[in-house]
């Protein structure tokens, strides 16, 4: 009877924080969204989202995986979630498509709290007398990560490859307990899932077929086990061979244009002091979480949790490697943090554990109880994992709260209705030169000219612009994939109908501009376009032009090109 009660509480609280975190998504979408020029609602993804979007909606109208008709560059990093934008735009239009992939995101956050609840459950045995509570507590930290939900919810792929993370991790911890095949064979098939999801996802055989292995040298029966493993690589291998076969037959490059974009050309030990400097400002927002973390493996150690904490220690790694992120949002080491924050909570109830018997904590806790005795560790326990989660997501809780719009959802406003105004002033051939390739060009569906090269080799291949590391006295001096321009070949050369700015770092064609384009407005909406442009509709702007001004030109490259 008394399981029945626990096994009953447990339940309703994982549904009750489900519901929870469906409602707080669903004001989140809402507050995400927002009314454009032409009175209806839209919804708009974060804007290297969108440019899967527009790869997506191509891709279902018949035109190729392409972002551009008839251009094949490889201008993305992940292919499934692209597949699977493929299916929304398919079914629905270029709104409810966007607000389809934001519910998607909150199905894969749930389905990734229930698989880390489940890597939870291989942490405890059946008999232990807290196991119900320490498991709900994994449920609520995999909610309850800021940067985790964000990217997520704004359409980007963390969301999937958390999922397909945990999978891997959960399927790898039962099969070198049971070494059921079936276990193994899902091992390969969500690491090769990631894979595609995005292809730096590849790090994380190391940690998950590297436990794998050294579980089954660990076995009597290792002959027969290292077979299977060889064979679950086998397995694994033919989802990288198949999407680089695809790669080169499809776009004839054996690797997408933005690893181009983010690592030629640039030194790596440059890459190296700005991904120290990135996870510099990353660690000093966790280093509670990961202290408490740690402690518990010292102290208690097991190689179960030793290989959760590889699996975040290898993302820790790449992104330095990397040269970090161009945003403070922890988008590639979010997928391992709920890993982490399991760890936490465990060594924090497995210390209360050690300490409920000692003498000085019944005198102290039971002497005068407030709780019964047998519910004190357990409130204990609670209160110091919702401390926890303070830490890393203290930085986020005027977001979290709904207080302001999301991280770059203001900017969106003016992306999407941008895009509404070009396509009312311009004719189907009209061009769009962007430095954010996601909204406008998805929005407008005018061919686009892609300023930073996610969708242009002439770009990615071009030398980065860094700066001088010798003058810089912190770390993180460049955001990775914002380095690369060519504002002559781009504008004074590809002629854009219609131009999001003219002036990027020590670029500037703001004086040549002032013959070739003017400033005209629509529903609001200040716009520079070509004037001798044959694929502008002139009656529809009016008679009011201005000339190209610097400011304007620099807020507007300011404004959608470099984070906030």
């Amino acid at each position: 009877m008394k399981k029945s009660a626990t096994r009953s509480a447990h339940t309703f609280a994982i549904v009750s924080m489900g519901a929870g975190f469906v409602a707080w998504a669903s004001l989140f979408i809402y507050r995400s969204s927002f009314i454009g020029i032409d009175g209806k609602r839209y919804f708009c993804l974060f804007d290297d989202a969108m440019i899967s979007m527009r790869y997506a909606w191509n891709l279902s109208h018949g035109f190729g995986l392409v972002w551009n008709p008839g251009e094949y560059v490889e201008g993305y990093t992940n292919l499934l979630m692209t597949l699977l934008m493929s299916l929304a735009t398919l079914v629905f239009d270029k709104v409810d498509a966007v607000l389809t992939i934001q519910v998607l995101g909150a199905f894969c956050i749930l389905a990734n709290a229930y698989l880390v609840m489940l890597i939870a459950d291989q942490l405890v045995s059946r008999q232990e007398r807290y196991r119900k509570l320490f498991l709900t507590l994994a449920f609520l930290c995999a909610l309850s990560y800021y940067p985790l939900a964000y990217w997520s919810l704004m359409g980007m792929e963390t969301g999937l490859v958390a999922v397909l993370l945990s999978l891997s991790v959960l399927s790898a911890l039962r099969y070198t307990k049971n070494r059921r095949p079936a276990q193994g064979i899902l091992i390969s098939v969500s690491l090769g899932l990631a894979f595609l999801t995005r292809p730096d996802a590849l790090i994380l055989i190391v940690p998950v077929f590297g436990y794998t292995f050294y579980a089954a040298l660990k076995s009597e029966r290792s002959a027969r086990g290292l077979s299977f493993l060889f064979g679950m690589i086998g397995l694994y291998a033919l989802f990288v061979v198949g999407h680089e076969l695809f790669r080169w037959g499809y776009y004839g490059e054996w690797l997408p244009n933005t690893y181009t974009l983010r690592v030629s050309g640039i030194p790596l030990s440059v890459r190296i002091v700005n991904g120290i400097g990135f996870i510099a400002r990353f660690v000093s927002e966790v280093y509670v979480l990961l202290t408490v973390a740690a402690a518990g493996i010292v102290f208690a150690f097991r190689r179960d949790k030793l290989f959760l904490a590889s699996v975040f220690v290898v993302l820790i790694c790449y992104q330095v490697w990397a040269g970090g992120d161009p945003w403070d949002y922890w988008r590639m080491l979010s997928p391992a943090v709920p890993l982490v924050l399991v760890l936490g909570a465990h060594a924090i109830f497995r210390a209360l554990e050690s300490i409920s018997d000692t003498e000085g904590f019944r005198r102290y806790f039971l002497s005068a109880p407030i709780l019964r005795r047998r519910h004190t560790q357990g409130v204990l326990a609670c209160l110091l994992v919702l401390a926890l989660l303070w830490s890393p997501n203290s930085r986020f809780l005027p977001e979290i709260a709904l207080l302001g719009m999301p991280y770059d959802a203001e900017n969106n406003v003016l992306r999407v209705n941008s895009a509404l105004a070009i396509e009312q002033v311009t004719t189907p051939d009209a061009t769009v030169g962007v430095f954010g390739a996601g909204a406008i060009p998805y929005y407008s569906g005018r061919s686009a000219i892609d300023f930073l090269g996610k969708a242009d080799r002439h770009i990615a291949g071009l030398t980065a612009t860094l700066p001088d590391l010798r003058g810089v006295k912190r770390f993180s001096s460049y955001r990775p994939g914002h380095n690369k321009f060519d504002l002559e070949y781009s504008i004074k050369e590809l002629k854009p109908t219609y131009v999001e700015g003219f002036w990027v770092e020590e670029q500037n064609v703001v004086d040549w501009a002032r013959s070739e384009y003017v400033m005209v407005e629509y529903g609001g909406m200040p716009l520079y376009l070509r004037e001798s442009s044959g694929d502008v509709r002139w009656d529809a702007v009016g008679k009011d032009r201005e000339e190209v001004s610097d400011l304007w030109a620099w807020s507007r490259c300011s404004l959608r090109c470099w984070p906030q």
